[in-house]
């Protein structure tokens, strides 16, 4: 019987082995090629990814952003061409921003035959699971037109298979297997900037906190060339309001908002940012006279010119929290003519699941605030960020501005390495105190919201 025990847990440590060896001849056999190349595609072979449906779905920006790494590396290895739904939430966000691919409306003139309505009414809607049944030849994807959806980071899917791993290291020039590498690569081929139309005068002076000089360059110059902001912190109170787009003047809304404002945690969270904030500024302003609010001269002593001041953008969804933590650290003594405040004056913040509500409760300008934090955020070298709720949540709103910018270096989360931007999640303890967690830590968990 021993015998017999013995060379049956042989046989089945070979076909472990051996089965894992012989499977690699029933993938698909995948091309590679770069959305933003030519190449020498026929015409009539032409195939499409389509981004956005016609409705957000109940799906924030954030939601939508948070997902399009994993449709990107689809369309690289089946050598689609990616292409904006021109009424679909993303269509709304390349309206404001210039983005690095087409609207479905352009592309649709120039292939007609591919692009028509008896195709579009029959898009292939995939799902990340049906990404990794594709290599495996458990998923047929055949159609000339598909649309990958999702509200959950599924970036990871592609490292599981030789095949994709390698044409990832190839489009993107990463480090093979180097993940969040391949993310900023993909965010940094949709979102380019700068804002594709010139702001109102009235637009430009709701956003306060910077000189003119480099708001201009913030709104006219292109993602890679815009001035970078030292710090940006987001609050996701999660106030009734923000997702039922509810009145601001409602006795009910105000309550809610009077009663955290009053209350431990926002005094909590209030001081472990400010705390954040001083330790920031001491640390990239070492000689900065923390007890005057004098301008601070440069190191050779020239009186005629100043170091500019530590720069921190606010953004939340709910305005009164943001003037009231803006007030709290402009009064702070350690911070008080050392940094300059930006944010987005509001009419109200509200959630961007549903469009049509959220424009007639702004009078049509929540989307374009929305944006305008999303993108700040992108350009901050730190974001601070925290949410209500016991769970820890990250937002995928600031998860996915955080994962934009930075270079091809190996990604080192601790270090800051290759990451443009490094993110820390303001978290309950086992203590029931507070403490920043990096964000990479959320970077694999499913139970983003």
């Amino acid at each position: 019987m021993r015998m017999i025990a013995a060379w049956t847990s042989l046989l089945l440590s070979l076909c472990l082995v051996i089965l894992p060896l012989t499977s690699w001849g029933g993938y698909t056999r995948i091309t590679c090629r770069d959305p933003d190349a030519g190449g020498d595609v026929q015409n009539k072979d032409r195939q499409f990814m389509l981004l956005g449906h016609d409705d957000a779905g109940g799906a924030g920006i954030g939601n939508l952003l948070i997902f399009f790494p994993a449709a990107y590396y689809f369309s690289v290895i089946t050598s689609r061409d990616i292409i904006i739904n021109d009424h679909s939430l993303f269509g709304e966000l390349c309206r404001i921003i210039q983005c690095g691919f087409p609207f479905l409306s352009n592309v649709r003139l120039a292939f007609p035959d591919i692009l028509n309505k008896k195709t579009l009414a029959h898009v292939d809607e995939l799902r990340a699971g049906d990404f990794g049944k594709y290599i495996e030849k458990g998923r047929s994807v055949t159609a000339k037109v598909v649309r990958a959806g999702g509200y959950i980071s599924k970036s990871d899917w592609w490292v599981w298979y030789n095949a994709s791993v390698h044409c990832v290291k190839r489009i993107t020039g990463c480090d093979l297997g180097d993940v969040m590498c391949a993310e900023r690569h993909a965010y940094q081929r949709l979102i380019r900037g700068p804002f594709t139309a010139q702001l109102t005068a009235n637009e430009k002076e709701r956003i306060h906190g910077i000189p003119d000089n480099m708001k201009a360059a913030i709104l006219n110059l292109p993602h890679a060339y815009a001035p970078r902001l030292d710090a940006a912190i987001h609050l996701r109170t999660q106030f009734f309001h923000f997702e039922a787009h509810s009145d601001l003047n409602s006795s009910e809304y105000r309550g809610e908002v009077t009663q955290w404002l009053n209350g431990s945690e926002c005094r909590q969270v209030f001081r472990a940012m400010t705390k954040q904030v001083i330790d920031l500024v001491k640390a990239i302003r070492p000689n900065a006279n923390y007890s005057s609010q004098r301008d601070e001269t440069t190191a050779d002593g020239d009186e005629s010119r100043t170091v500019d001041p530590v720069y921190i953008y606010l953004a939340s969804d709910n305005e009164e929290v943001k003037d009231e933590l803006a007030d709290h650290m402009m009064n702070n003594q350690l911070l008080r003519g050392i940094i300059s405040i930006m944010k987005v004056e509001t009419k109200g913040v509200y959630h961007a699941k549903n469009l049509k509500h959220l424009k007639k409760a702004s009078n049509n300008e929540g989307l374009l605030d929305l944006v305008v934090d999303w993108y700040a955020l992108s350009l901050a070298n730190n974001i601070y960020a925290w949410r209500k709720g016991s769970t820890n949540m990250l937002s995928t709103f600031v998860h996915s501005a955080q994962k934009l910018s930075g270079t091809i270096d190996r990604t080192d989360s601790e270090k800051g390495s290759g990451m443009g931007t490094r993110g820390l999640q303001l978290v309950l303890n086992r203590w029931g105190g507070m403490q920043f967690t990096p964000f990479w830590v959320y970077t694999f968990l499913d139970d983003f919201k």
